[in-house]
This record gives C-alpha cells, structure tokens and sequence, in this order.
C-alpha cells in the first residue's frame, strides 16, 4: 500500500477515534446493546429467520434474498481472514472472546446486508407511513451498530465504512438480481 495512503488512513481513523472516544460514559451501555444486536451470529439468525418465514408463506424471492445475504456474510468472514488487518489495541479487544480480524467490520457488513434488505422490504411492501418509520429504525440501526464498534474499540472507522460500504454493495446486488 502507497505509503502516503496508509498514513492518510491512520489519520482519519486516529481522528475519528479520539471524537468518538470522547462520547459521554453512560452511552456504553446502549453502545454495547448496539454491538450486541448487531452481531454477526444475531445477523444470520434474523436473516435465517426472516427468510424462513418468507419460505413459509411463499415468498421465494425474499428467501432467496436472504440467503443471499447469509452467504455474503459467510464470505465477508472469508475476507476478514484474507486482509487480516489487526484489531486496535484496546481493553474490549483484549477482552474479546473470539479473536478475529479487523478489516472488514462483520458486524457492519451484517447490519448493512441484512437490515438494509428488512428497509428495502417495508419500503416495498409496508403500507405509508408505516414504511418509511420501519426504513428509518432500520437505517439508525444499521448506523448505530457501525459506530458502536469504533466507540467500544474493537475496529478502526475505515473497518466499519469499510463494513457498509461491502454490505451496501452486496445488498445492490441482491436488490437487482434476486428482485425480493
């Protein structure tokens, strides 16, 4: 990598990082709810679920989609083993039970793919205002469980841009492809 890029990165995470840390104390606890929902094991549970129901109540297009997006996130773990960008060096990660790569954020791919297709979904199929309400809390998770992870510190904020970016990129294609 360029050196003037790799340095441009540690900029904006360090940046990043140090306003986020500087958050009040007592957003910990519904940052950790955050994380904690967002889990990548939580993803692919809603997203077996979800596609579950949809299998049965015949709608084959929105478990396809699903699986899909379940299969994407199995990839994402793929990459995180590929890139191996090492954690930062924080009391959570130290404190983490499963030791695994930074880069991509899994926890932001998997809100991104799996609650960005549940927005897709109530916009389409949700009568107004109802639609746009769901969209809304499903688009402040997606948020929420991203930047939870830079304030708790398990990533850097490129991992978990990184994360969404993917994620958005995957639920692009799914949207086109699978046509839920």
């Amino acid at each position: 990598m360029n050196v003037m890029l790799k340095e441009s990165i540690v900029r904006f995470d360090t940046a990043i990082t140090t306003s986020v840390h500087q958050w009040p104390g007592w957003l910990y606890g519904p940052m950790w709810l955050a994380t904690t929902l967002g889990h990548p094991a939580s993803m692919l549970l809603l997203s077996l679920g979800i596609g579950w129901y949809a299998w049965e109540h015949g709608y084959k297009a929105v478990t396809y989609s699903f699986a899909a997006a379940t299969a994407a996130m199995l990839l994402n773990t793929l990459l995180k083993h590929y890139i191996h960008r090492p954690r930062p060096d924080t009391l959570y990660v130290s404190n983490m039970y499963f030791k695994t790569a930074s880069f991509p954020s899994g926890h932001a791919f998997g809100a991104m793919i799996v609650l960005g297709l549940a927005a897709y979904l109530a916009v389409k199929y949700m009568p107004h205002p109802w639609n746009i309400a769901a969209s809304i809390l499903l688009g402040l998770g997606i948020f929420l469980v991203g930047i939870s992870r830079v304030y708790l510190g398990a990533h850097y904020p490129t991992d978990v841009i990184a994360g969404w970016v993917l994620g958005a990129f995957c639920l692009a294609i799914i949207i086109v492809f699978v046509k839920p």
